[in-house]
């Protein structure tokens, strides 16, 4: 072995450990925090820490099947611990040594920065997607216990088969995200290139998950969309309403099928250009957004909360109109991003928007 390749295993090392140590940080946080161990499910709990017990046991030998040019000898961990230290260091001697010219203040690069904010996109948003997909595989269940329950077609139709179509999306869905916020690997081409940069992008993001859509949008925003959405009296209407639910979140899912490994919030993991994203660059928004309203007409004509509900719905919709926005500002500072826009040209609705 020589003395570069020993420097080379001496750093692995070093970022195998600092993940170990973050990760189980991670850990105690979710177990023992007011709001994460009341918010986790005990199954997460479970899966988070065997996904540590995995990346303690297959590390190393994974980037060791990488060739020698590929290897990530300085991992993202590694790197955001070492710039947090840094700062803090360097921000303490300047504050001891503060004069007005202002010289030499601390700062991270671009590089420490992506990072560390990968870091923070996975500590939130890794426990909350399997979160997602125990409740979404919870729900496909029920609806299938469900079947042997209903007395005529109609209702094993619109009772239990379309509910459970839909979660079962939901499961696989959910099941990609996982696996995007927990496995960066060059193998996978899923490795970050850069993550969402701007406080606003970050905002309208955390607005549509827990706990911030229980604590602020919901306060705002009624939820009126259902899974199961039928017309009272109105089995043709019932029908439509579902079959056309189906079909958007089909393509919200084809969507997701589309991103593979590279499914995450707030990051560019690489440019993807095929399924429908062929069509327009925001299917899975546009898609979930209609979906909503479609599950949510039945409620909305049945109350006397049109307006209101409505206007949640329309709530909603800027709020992910703002994502598309920000996720755009942010991306287009790759050049395979700006081809992409040159070559995909509608935001939402081919020829129209």
């Amino acid at each position: 072995m020589t003395r570069r390749t020993r420097q080379q295993f001496g750093q692995l090392f070093q970022s195998y450990i600092t993940n170990i140590l973050l990760f189980s940080f991670a850990i105690l946080i979710y177990q023992k925090s007011f709001y994460y161990s009341s918010f986790i499910r005990t199954e997460t709990q479970n899966v988070l820490i065997g996904m540590v017990v995995m990346y303690i046991v297959f590390a190393i030998p994974l980037e060791m099947l990488l060739p020698p040019e590929r290897r990530r000898i300085e991992g993202k961990g590694l790197i955001a611990l070492r710039a947090v230290i840094r700062f803090i260091h360097d921000g303490w001697r300047y504050l001891r040594h503060f004069s007005f010219d202002r010289s030499n203040p601390p700062s991270i690069t671009k590089r420490e920065k992506t990072c560390i904010l990968f870091l923070m996109v996975k500590f939130y948003f890794l426990p909350m997607m399997l979160n997602f997909f125990f409740g979404n595989w919870g729900s496909m269940m029920f609806h299938w216990n469900q079947f042997s329950s209903h007395v005529n077609v109609h209702d094993l139709l619109l009772g239990s088969t379309f509910p459970f179509i839909i979660s079962l999306f939901f499961v696989i869905d959910t099941i990609y995200f996982v696996f995007g916020y927990s496995v960066e690997y060059p193998a996978a081409r899923n490795e970050v290139r850069s993550v969402e940069p701007t406080f606003f992008g970050w905002v309208v993001a955390l607005l549509c998950y827990p706990p911030f859509n229980g604590g602020v949008t919901d306060n705002y925003f009624i939820w009126a969309s259902q899974s199961a959405a039928v017309f009272d009296g109105s089995l043709v209407a019932s029908y439509v309403l579902q079959v056309t639910a189906l079909f958007l979140l089909w393509i919200y899912l084809w969507a997701t099928l589309a991103l593979g490994p590279r499914c995450s919030n707030l990051t560019n993991r690489g440019i993807v250009s095929w399924g429908p994203y062929k069509y327009v660059r925001h299917p899975a928004y546009i898609c979930k957004n209609l979906g909503w309203f479609v599950t949510a007409i039945p409620f909305l004509l049945a109350t006397d909360r049109l307006i209101i509900g409505v206007v949640s719905l329309a709530g909603w919709a800027v709020i992910y109109f703002f994502r598309a926005i920000t996720e755009e500002r942010h991306l287009i500072a790759d050049p395979d991003y700006q081809e992409y826009c040159k070559q995909v040209q509608w935001r939402f609705i081919p020829y129209i928007f």
